[in-house]
């Protein structure tokens, strides 16, 4: 298992190398936990390194931290923690985009089933600044932010028609964005309605691919 587990994250240091330059991912531990993984991002540029690594870290401490004091506010005993991510890295005209997607969990003692979320973090390479929604407006060459909400409403209803997801009466229409959103490996830009944002628990987190 250790030696599949190694050719699969070499795989994907080669694979972030070849899109992304020199810049290499590893694994880390939040607070030495095994269950609490988060990406290192070496790009050999320390300033550029120190930008996305400590936002990185703040998300994963948010969601920790997060957890912690909503189980002492209530009175909940955490039974599991757990934290993963993926990758995308391309190239959007002279901008060299590192999506990160980070996939949280936790779960409370008596808790119907665990409570999870996907959060997004987009850096400019070059510069290891977080790229926020005005982006993508940039990226998208002055696009305005009302086309984006119309195409993320066509695909969402798209989605639901496709997997019959059976979506709140009151989810459309959108009013604005969701604040996650990524670029995947082709320069789709995806969207992320959490558990409960658009439809029922049931139907889990919703992605919609908005280039698809």
């Amino acid at each position: 298992m250790r030696k599949i587990i190694l050719m699969a994250v070499v795989a994907l240091i080669l694979s972030v190398q070849n899109l992304c330059g020199a810049a290499e991912i590893y694994d880390a531990h939040f607070n030495d936990n095994e269950n609490l993984i988060y990406p290192v991002i070496r790009t050999g540029d320390a300033q550029i390194e120190q930008k996305i690594n400590v936002a990185i870290i703040a998300e994963i401490d948010r969601f920790v931290t997060g957890v912690y004091r909503n189980a002492q506010v209530n009175d909940y005993e955490v039974a599991d923690l757990r934290t993963n991510y993926e990758i995308a890295c391309n190239e959007a005209g002279n901008t060299v985009i590192l999506s990160v997607l980070i996939t949280e969990s936790n779960y409370y003692n008596g808790g119907a089933h665990p409570a999870t979320y996907k959060h997004a973090l987009n850096f400019n390479l070059a510069t290891g600044e977080l790229m926020g929604k005005n982006y993508l407006m940039d990226v998208g060459a002055g696009i305005p932010e009302s086309y984006f909400i119309d195409k993320l409403t066509q695909k969402l209803l798209e989605k639901s028609e496709c997997e019959k997801i059976p979506l709140f009466d009151e989810a459309l229409p959108l009013k604005e964005l969701p604040e996650n959103f990524y670029w995947d490996a082709n320069l789709h830009v995806h969207f992320i309605f959490q558990h409960y944002e658009v439809a029922p628990y049931a139907w889990g987190i919703i992605d919609v691919d908005i280039d698809r």
